[in-house]
């Protein structure tokens, strides 16, 4: 017989199949065990090279020796008519059939289940089909040292991804929350409301890295796709890319992608630097003034160590102007100071890499908070032209295109934003005000309560309850109570500003005796609300003095000039300060961050007494066409309905200016009580409707202070203001 024929009826080839195959298995199983249970990282080599050296010993035995019903004989011992090799060669057969039905299955299984979930991820299928997190990676390195670098790849995944067209991908602040937690994949695919997630791990041993990923359908837990890289950490911003970038092209088949984004190469630092840097990134997500705080040293310390690293710039220009005293800021920083330093570093990291997305969102938020909203718009559309996943910028955009009037197109970016990030806090807080100016208070009640239900920071779940209560729900002493459940330590100057202005809207100033503060640039208001105008003014010229290109500096000024009647230093100031130019008055004035007019009705009314009839026309025209491209816009807020009185209340059409004046109690349940104080009402004061809802309000104003404990007011309360009036 041939060496051919005499192979075949000893079942070597048979034994060699069942070999293969079954070992294939083993090795599956073994990479399994090494991930679930924490095995090391050599582990699944370890068992390849043993089946690799038992490979060639398996094939001599089952040359050398035959299985007989008396047991292991060797093959030259054994008649040809005594042997049994056929009828082990079918029991061969049986199992080799078996091993490689459960080959097959492994393999085209996932591809099976994917060609028939996954095309939900094109266009065409529901959208929740078309949705992935990419969960941070886990650092299973025994020294616990790569976390770094684990990050890194998820982030760089995240971001990719989030150029596929058609492709809903859960933001960083959301997917970022559950580093760390143990939790079900299914719940976190429910409240990140996504049909997949990329889950993996990064383990290092020495100078070799391996970084496992897998793909898993929410549904039912099934894993999709999982496949293991091995690299080497001598360059490991090199690793990072290879490894992020194969990971993508191994995940382009499964979610039906026909082209995927390329990943742009990491820049280039110090790894210690960059440990610092990403850990500084993580603190001003949270937006905590004192982890913005660290996160200013950390990146101070990031650019000692290496001066040319651009990101390390921006986030340091972002977190001065997140912890400035602005109004929307939430620190107690100077303006004046820290935005000097932000757009130095801004420059600074522009200068050394030129496509950085996040110095270019920073830029745009400069230029928003000092009145250029168009330069603004600008710097934050190339922002997100760089990086679609960019949630700062894309929040920002949707502020300064408020200024356009177009808030049901605003609140629509932003309820697109929190559907991304539900967690994400700044487009939480927007899009519940945007959906109450629009007066959506569905959509305004279901991502506060989304946000509540899915973060577990026990703080921001008290403060947004508060909200609700207060904006949706009107019962201002029940969220005032609620929220003073939060300790003033851990929470920023812009919720404690919130919490004094709330207290002054039950008309609460002397009597109060709590710690929250009003907003550094809202002082001088506080001084006239206390009966003391001129050093409300005082310290409105001196704001202005300090704070030359703040926006805001000069409205406070301008409001608190109009409210004294000090028309003629008014009109001087506007003729000094924009050479008597409206156009160039409206620019300057122009919030960038909110949306609301210039101060018009207040400078027309200065104007018209000092007998600049044209320009007093000629205001009170901006006005009527800002407040109708808001409405246009659907706007239908109680401050819109404000200006409205206001502005008819100035002309002369007392009846009109009262029907707004009682549409906005109406939909407030309550009004600040110093509006019915402000000089735009004052020919209104002897209106028997305007006595009427006055008293109204105080009776409403009456029933949240005896919650608080606070004595009751009365109209008395408005002589201490007459004289301003």
């Amino acid at each position: 017989m041939s060496l051919l024929g005499e192979l075949k009826r000893r079942n070597v080839f048979r034994i060699a199949g069942v070999y293969s195959v079954v070992g294939w298995l083993l090795v599956q199983v073994a990479a399994s065990l090494e991930e679930a249970v924490g095995l090391p990282a050599w582990f699944d080599g370890f068992v390849v090279s043993l089946l690799a050296i038992g490979f060639p010993v398996a094939l001599v035995i089952a040359w050398a020796f035959e299985l007989t019903p008396d047991g292991i004989k060797r093959t030259v011992s054994i008649d040809a008519d005594e042997s049994i090799t056929a009828q082990t060669g079918s029991k061969l057969d049986i199992v080799l059939v078996l091993a490689l039905l459960l080959f097959t299955g492994a393999m085209l299984v996932p591809k099976l289940f994917n060609s028939e979930q996954l095309p939900g991820l094109v266009a065409g299928s529901a959208a929740a089909e078309a949705s992935i997190a990419v969960l941070p990676f886990a650092d299973l390195s025994p020294g616990g040292d790569q976390e770094y670098f684990a990050d890194g790849i998820s982030e760089e995944l995240l971001n990719v991804l989030a150029k596929v067209s058609g492709m809903k991908v859960a933001g960083r602040t959301s997917s970022f929350a559950f580093k760390g937690r143990n939790e079900d994949l299914r719940e976190i695919g429910r409240v990140l409301d996504v049909a997949h997630i990329l889950e993996g791990s990064v383990r290092s041993q020495g100078n070799k890295v391996r970084v496992t990923a897998q793909l898993i359908q929410v549904s039912d837990g099934f894993h999709l796709w999982s496949e293991t890289y091995d690299g080497d950490l001598s360059d490991i911003f090199a690793v990072q890319d290879d490894i992020a970038n194969r990971i993508l092209v191994a995940m382009k088949s499964q979610l039906q992608v026909e082209e995927a984004p390329t990943l742009a190469p990491v820049q280039r630092t110090d790894v210690t630097a960059y440990g610092l840097f990403l850990e500084a990134r993580d603190l001003i997500f949270t937006r905590d003034p004192a982890g913005m705080e660290r996160a200013l040293d950390l990146l101070n310390r990031a650019i000692e160590i290496d001066p040319s690293y651009a990101p390390a710039y921006a986030s340091r220009a972002k977190a001065l102007v997140l912890l400035s005293d602005r109004p929307g800021s939430y620190g107690k920083l100077p303006a004046k100071e820290s935005f000097v330093q932000a757009k130095t570093d801004v420059e600074q990291a522009l200068g050394l890499d030129a496509d950085l997305a996040d110095a270019y969102a920073v830029r745009g938020l400069i230029n928003s908070d000092t009145g250029r909203a168009d330069y603004a718009i600008t710097a934050l559309r190339r922002a997100i032209e760089l990086s679609p996943n960019s949630l700062d910028a894309r929040n920002w955009l949707a502020l300064a295109l408020a200024n356009d009037g177009r808030l049901r197109d605003v609140a629509a970016q932003l309820k697109a934003l929190v559907d991304i990030d539900p967690l994400y806090k700044p487009g939480v807080n927007n899009a519940i005000l945007y959906s109450i100016d629009i007066g959506d208070l569905d959509t305004a009640r279901r991502v506060g309560e989304r946000f509540i239900a899915a973060t577990r920071d026990e703080t921001e779940k008290v403060i947004t309850r508060s909200t609700l209560l207060y904006l949706i729900d009107g019962k201002i002493a029940e969220s005032i109570k609620l929220r003073e459940t939060v300790s003033e330590v851990v929470v920023n100057s812009l919720d404690n500003s919130s919490l004094r202005s709330a207290y002054y809207d039950l008309g609460v100033i002397e009597e109060y005796s709590g710690s929250a503060e009003i907003l550094s640039i809202f002082k001088p208001w506080e001084s006239v609300r206390r009966g003391d105008p001129q050093t409300g003014k005082e310290l409105a010229l001196a704001t202005v003095e300090e704070n030359p290109d703040y926006y805001a500096a000069h409205a406070v000024y301008i409001g608190i000039l109009a409210q004294l009647g000090q028309d003629r230093e008014l009109v001087d100031y506007f003729e000094r300060e924009y050479r008597g130019s409206l156009e160039a008055y409206a620019t300057r004035l122009r919030p960038g961050v909110n949306a609301d007019p210039p101060p018009y009705l207040e400078l027309a009314m200065a104007l018209r007494e000092v007998g600049e009839q044209r320009l007093y026309e000629e205001a009170m025209q901006r006005m009527r066409f800002a407040i109708d491209i808001f409405r246009a816009g659907g706007d239908v807020s109680v401050g819109r309905d404000m200006d409205e009185a206001q502005y008819w209340a100035i002309v002369g059409a007392n009846d009109k200016a009262l029907g707004f004046l009682e549409q906005a109690f109406a939909k407030a349940s309550l009004l600040n009580i110093f509006d019915f104080v402000t000089r735009p009402f004052e020919p209104l004061l002897q209106e028997p409707r305007f006595i009427s809802l006055r008293e109204a309000n105080i009776k409403r104003i009456n029933e949240e202070r005896n919650i608080l404990g606070y004595k009751p007011l009365t109209t008395a309360f408005y002589d201490r203001y007459a004289s301003m009036l």
